[in-house]
Parts: C-alpha cells; structure tokens; sequence
C-alpha cells in the first residue's frame, strides 16, 4: 500500500538517493533537509508501507499564496502507477490548506511525459525559460495552475 505524508527530516537521505539518480543537478542533502525544514516550503512522499521505501516527492516553496513547485520524481520502479498524479493532487490540496491558491513550475520541454502529468493535474504552459537547464543545456516550460 502507498501512502502520502508530509516530507520528514528522516526522509532525507532517500530522497538525496532519489535525486542523485534522476537529476542532472541534484539537490544535496543539506538543501534537503533545509528544505524540509523550512517555513516557506511544504514538501510530501509516496511511502510504500510494505518496506518503508520512499518512492516518490513533491516539493515546493510559498511566497504570497503562490507555490513554486521545485521537485517532482518517481522511483523508476514505481513509474506508470498513477503515483505522481495522486501525488500531486494531494500535495496541492494540502497546500491549498496552507494557502496556496496557484501553482507555477518549471520542466524541460523534452520532457513530454511530466509536461502531460502536470497537463493531466490542470496546468497549462504560459512561456517558455530560454537555457534554463544545464547538463544538457535545454530551455524550460513554464507552467501554471491558477
């Protein structure tokens, strides 16, 4: 069974893992546990009961009731099981209880099967970030879920 929580510090050191495998430029553990522990920012898991595993994360930082969602990954083992749509609807309902009343992100704009994830969860492209990313070098949608 797959449960959605809140982010804790305990976490971390998953998610570091997590990050180390499916980013170009991964956060370290400090920004992580910075992050989760932050005031501005509201972070959940996937939590497989079963083994404890963290198998997926969404993360955001809150600035005047906009959430700027900085991270979104699945566990390639988990992939194709509708975990990071569940994911982020309830992650943003959470933040809605916290005030969040929009929703904007970044994501490559190759990157068709997160940019049809964030489609499928109400976000539409608003521009494009010329460069954005490195390692490659690629520009970046700009979405939002107002």
């Amino acid at each position: 069974m797959i449960v959605f929580r809140e982010m804790m510090l305990s976490d971390v050191e998953q998610i570091s893992a997590m990050e180390e495998a499916y980013f170009s430029m991964p956060w370290s553990k400090q920004a992580l546990s910075e992050a989760a522990a932050g005031d501005q920012t509201f972070y959940m898991v996937a939590e497989d009961m079963a083994d404890g595993r963290i198998v997926a994360y969404c993360g955001q930082y809150c600035i005047m009731g906009e959430g700027d969602i900085n991270q979104v990954a699945v566990h390639e083992a988990y992939r194709r099981r509708g975990i990071a749509a569940r994911l982020l609807q309830d992650f943003m309902q959470e933040s809605e209880k916290r005030g969040v009343r929009a929703f904007t992100l970044e994501v490559r704009v190759s990157n068709t099967a997160a940019i049809r994830l964030y489609e499928s969860c109400g976000f539409q492209i608003e521009g494009t970030r010329k460069g954005f990313y490195d390692k490659p070098k690629e520009d970046a949608y700009i979405m939002w879920k107002r």
